[in-house]
């Protein structure tokens, strides 16, 4: 990240100067105003996690071997996570460290980042109509559940985490 940062700042110096630098890191400093809360409160809960629930309920419920069970309930917790992904993907560290399986925390991402959360709807109702709303829900529903599948049967192949 910081030869990126370094190769975009000089690459914005050498184009518009240093001011245009300056302003960029005000509008970085301005996001990160806004965000410093949710950061804070994520790797509290990843925290927690790790020292208040037990292995063995974290496993058991979406370890490698939960299954659908797994799916749905890493799906579920994505759909209600406010603020992805800079609350959900410190939680998912702290789910994989916990035992469970990649299958259902990537659910939870997916679900989390596709933004299955119903206060979009009245928006897109407004701005594209209902049936694009419809369409986006549903999509939103259903891809987090197909996408965990997917990791879960690219996992038995690679083998990247403990398969299920």
């Amino acid at each position: 990240m910081l030869g990126v940062f370094l190769l975009m700042a000089g690459g914005v110096w050498l184009a518009h100067g240093g001011e245009r630098v300056l302003e960029g890191m005000r509008e970085g400093l301005d996001t990160f105003k806004h965000v410093w809360i949710l950061l804070i409160l994520a790797f509290g809960i990843a925290g927690l996690l790790q020292v208040v629930v037990p292995h063995q309920v974290v496993s058991g419920y979406l370890g490698p071997q939960s299954g659908m069970k797994g799916l749905l309930i890493g799906w579920g917790v994505g759909a209600i996570t406010p603020g992805a992904p800079y609350t959900i993907l410190p939680i998912a560290a702290s789910l994989l460290k916990s035992g469970s399986g990649i299958a259902p925390v990537m659910t939870m991402v997916l679900s989390a980042s596709l933004g299955v959360a119903v206060t979009r709807v009245p928006y897109e109702i407004a701005f594209v109509g209902w049936r694009f709303a419809v369409m986006r829900l549903l999509a939103c529903l259903l891809l987090p559940l197909a996408g965990g599948l997917l990791v879960k049967l690219l996992n038995h192949w690679m083998a990247f985490y403990p398969r299920g």
